[in-house]
């Protein structure tokens, strides 16, 4: 996919839903995260910073999906806290965009998140460009104490996505049918 055409990277996106190993290497990883630095970004703040969630960290990630829903749903039964435990599991390698955004003069925290959105968007277009499958998830889990606590979410900050990475399995998703987008033009 390297040395794509721009339009036809943000065109031929897809969510990859099954992925597998391996992750990608941390090579890549760095270039997909310095790549999706490039959002816009008034004044320069960059109001975002990432957690990469690999490896084993991914089981201690699930426990505290699974305490969560515990703690929200007290009579959720094992086998639900299972499913919640595996949902940290989904890829090998989970990037978690946090939104950060600070006091500032002329930018608004509406906009500092919206520059977070676009760089969570930015890791799923870059990943796609080199290859690697992405899903860009979200989720109350990122609102619950014991999440929070358990990947360091200071206040004021969020959760903007749980971007999974691995190598894309099952099957090649469906393109999209080609829409014509909705436009006022005034001349």
């Amino acid at each position: 996919m390297s040395g794509a055409d721009p339009l036809s990277v943000l065109r031929d996106r897809r969510s990859r839903a099954a992925l597998a190993l391996p992750a990608p290497p941390r090579e890549t990883l760095q270039e997909i995260l310095v790549a999706a630095c490039s959002a816009p970004d008034h004044a320069r703040l960059r109001p975002w910073r990432f957690i990469v969630v690999e490896e084993t960290a991914r089981e201690a990630l699930g426990d505290a999906f699974a305490a969560a829903h515990a703690e929200r749903e007290p009579n959720a039964g094992a086998a639900d806290l299972r499913r919640t435990r595996a949902k940290a599991l989904r890829a090998p390698l989970i990037v978690v965009v946090v939104s950060a955004p600070r006091e500032h003069p002329k930018v608004p925290f509406w906009e500092q998140r919206a520059s977070a959105a676009c760089v969570a968007y930015g890791v799923v277009l870059a990943a796609h460009a080199r290859g690697v499958g992405a899903m860009w998830r979200t989720g109350w889990y990122g609102d619950a104490p014991k999440v929070r606590a358990h990947l360091g979410i200071d206040d004021g900050e969020e959760v903007m996505g749980w971007v999974y990475l691995g190598t894309p399995a099952g099957a090649e998703p469906a393109p999209r049918p080609a829409a014509e987008p909705p436009v006022t033009w005034l001349g």
